[in-house]
């Protein structure tokens, strides 16, 4: 009996909001692009041969735009689609008092809210105004503000989400088109990630991530995570400005020679400044035929130091990485060393085991200029969805 739940998630496509640079939490005036809507499809023929047992989606019309999209995708393929649930539960972070501002003037004219927003996401506060009908012999409706976290309150979201949907679907796999926001506290709440590490995850437009859910051990398990080569994005784009340092952490492995040139072709139009591997045998023969196969070979340098991975990340995360330039390195280490290196940018357990890291994909880690915290931009991304 199969009792592995295996969850696909999927951020809208391009909305209104989203190109014109717009905050839009879960108000419901913004529609989808006409990019938005064809990258929707393209998601869904991607998605189109994996058998899907229920599609739920948030009610919020950009999302509810992208789930037609899809399933119209699926039907010019398959003979029917899944049956559709509107779940309230899927709705977007509640950012009432930024609805419709610029990201820009947000950043500029609210810059301490801001600060606590990007840094310090778990203690974000907005006021929330409710209607007070309180009976009295001068009975009036005023508006009372309370004080409402956020983020906090998404998570409590997406953990009701998951009290409610897993225990109906054990063996199935559940399509859910949601929001970047969303499905950020949906991954966070099913790995165990604090809600202070909400922004350390990208989440693109039409990108997919997927999740396993062990029934048997009550284990989760991140299979993958902002995938976009299904839109012709290989690497998905920075969206924290295209500054800083990037790595492309790929795992080294015994069978070296069959996942190098998928690796190559995926990393073969991005521009390499240099390249580390670990000491073992696997690593140094597998990052020197990367570099001997890339357009533009660089300096490959071997690192023994023990478990460099983590003492990497704690050099780069405690400097200043004020630059006008992006740089890209290629990092060939063991399966171990990129699992706890990712652990730890996600402020999880070094050696805990929700990343499911694997041979043959690509992990990316930006650390943005003049950013505290890095991003896990994608987790094994590969040619293709499976």
């Amino acid at each position: 009996m199969n009792n592995t739940t295996r969850i696909i998630l999927v951020r809208h496509g391009q909305s209104i909001y989203n190109e014109r640079g717009l905050y839009q939490g879960c108000c419901d005036d913004s529609l989808l692009t006409e990019k938005g809507r064809l990258t929707a499809y393209q998601t869904g023929i991607s998605l189109s041969s994996i058998p899907l047992d229920a599609v739920y989606s948030s009610p919020l019309q950009r999302a509810r735009e992208t789930t037609r999209e899809i399933l119209s995708a699926i039907a010019t393929i398959a003979d029917s689609h899944p049956e559709l649930h509107i779940d309230q539960n899927l709705k977007e972070i509640d950012l009432p008092a930024w609805n419709g501002l610029s990201f820009k003037y947000v950043r500029e004219h609210l810059a301490e809210d801001y600060r606590c927003w990007r840094e310090r996401p778990h203690e974000f506060q907005m006021s929330a105004e409710i209607e007070d009908n309180s009976p009295g012999v001068n009975s009036v409706t005023t508006l009372v503000k309370l004080p409402n976290f956020p983020v906090q309150n998404l998570y409590r979201q997406a953990q009701n989400f998951w009290a409610e949907i897993l225990p109906k679907s054990v063996g199935k796999t559940i399509l859910v088109v949601t929001h970047g926001g969303t499905i950020k506290a949906l991954i966070s709440t099913a790995i165990g990630m604090k809600c202070q590490y909400f922004h350390t995850l990208q989440q693109s437009n039409c990108g997919i991530s997927i999740l396993n859910f062990d029934g048997t051990d009550d284990r989760t398990e991140l299979q993958a995570m902002n995938l976009t080569n299904h839109l012709g994005e290989i690497l998905p784009k920075l969206k924290e400005g295209k500054q800083g340092l990037r790595l492309l952490l790929v795992p080294a492995d015994s069978k070296k020679d069959v996942y190098t040139d998928s690796i190559a072709r995926i990393i073969e139009k991005s521009p390499l400044d240099f390249c580390l591997n670990s000491e073992g045998t696997n690593s140094a023969q597998m990052a020197e035929k990367l570099i001997r196969s890339h357009p533009n070979p660089t300096v490959q340098l071997s690192i023994s130091t023990e478990r460099f991975m983590q003492t990497w990340h704690q050099t780069i995360s405690g400097r200043s990485r004020e630059t006008s330039s992006l740089c890209t390195g290629l990092v060939v280490a063991e399966i171990g060393e990129i699992r706890g290196a990712l652990n730890q940018v996600l402020g999880l357990q070094i050696q805990q085991r929700s990343l499911k890291v694997q041979p043959g994909n690509i992990n990316i880690l930006h650390y943005p200029a003049s950013a505290k915290y890095p991003v896990l931009q994608a987790m094994n991304l590969s040619g293709e969805i499976s």
